[in-house]
Order: structure tokens, then sequence, then C-alpha cells
């Protein structure tokens, strides 16, 4: 996909490292175009997969979705470093590759963020999902202030 190099930086870059991810990606990327905030470019980086990784991404004709293969398997955290080497974005967001993002997350992040310039990281609470797509429990990781 060409950039456009007249085209300002988004405010968002949604990172996702990728690695033979084929079974959940489309899911996980449309759930990323469907946000309700615009202002982000969908970075996304392949370490190295041997699955239909590629393929799918390649799907996608949204022009704010940047794929970048690794030229070598990296890791998660390497992948990811590479990846925010590469980021255009003002804010980062972390995106995994089975991850459904509520249409309204970016949304709701940014306008946090705005609104409290001393905070530097925002996260969210998440459904866990099985494997026929039901919900079987809820992630209630956060962060105390510190």
């Amino acid at each position: 996909m060409a950039e456009q190099l007249h085209r300002q930086p988004p405010a968002v870059t949604v990172l996702m490292a990728v690695y033979n991810a084929e079974r959940h990606l489309a899911e996980a990327i449309g759930s990323v175009l469907a946000q309700t905030f615009h202002d982000f470019e969908l970075l996304i980086i392949d370490d190295g997969s041997t699955d239909r990784t590629a393929d799918i991404v390649n799907e996608f004709s949204d022009d704010r979705i940047r794929f970048m293969p690794a030229a070598t398997h990296l890791g998660l955290p390497g992948a990811l470093n590479l990846g925010l080497g590469h980021a255009r974005g003002d804010l980062v967001a972390r995106h995994d590759h089975d991850d459904i993002s509520d249409p309204r997350r970016l949304e709701h992040q940014v306008a946090y963020l705005d609104a409290h310039p001393d905070v530097g990281v925002v996260g969210s609470r998440a459904w866990l999902i099985g494997g026929r797509g039901e919900r079987v429990g809820r992630l209630d990781r956060c962060l105390e202030d510190v």
C-alpha cells in the first residue's frame, strides 16, 4: 500500500506484531478499522509468518494500513520495537492479532489522554473469549498510581 508523502502524520499508531496469525487476524484488523476515531494508522509488523498472514493483510484495501515484514524473526519484543521505530503517530496503541477492540476504544483513550496531559499510559478491561466465540471471563488488570 503506497503512502502519500503529503499526508499529515496520524494522531495514533495502532501497532500490531504478528506471527502466523491467520486464524484471528481478519477479525482483529476489522475491529481496528471500525473505530469511531479515524485519525490512525494500523502498522502491522509480520515477524516471519509462514502461514497466510500476509495474504490476509493484503485483502484489506484501507490506506491506513501499513504492512511491514521483518527481515528476520525477531520475537514479539523485537517486532514491537521495530514497529515503534516506524510509528508515525504521536500516540501508540497496542493491539494483538487475536484482540477485538470495542469500536470506541481509541475515541475514549485519546479523549482521556487529551483531558489528562499528566497521564502517559492508558489501558482497558477485556472480555476473554472462548473457542466458540463465547465470553468466558473478564480481564481486570489495572495499574495503580505509582
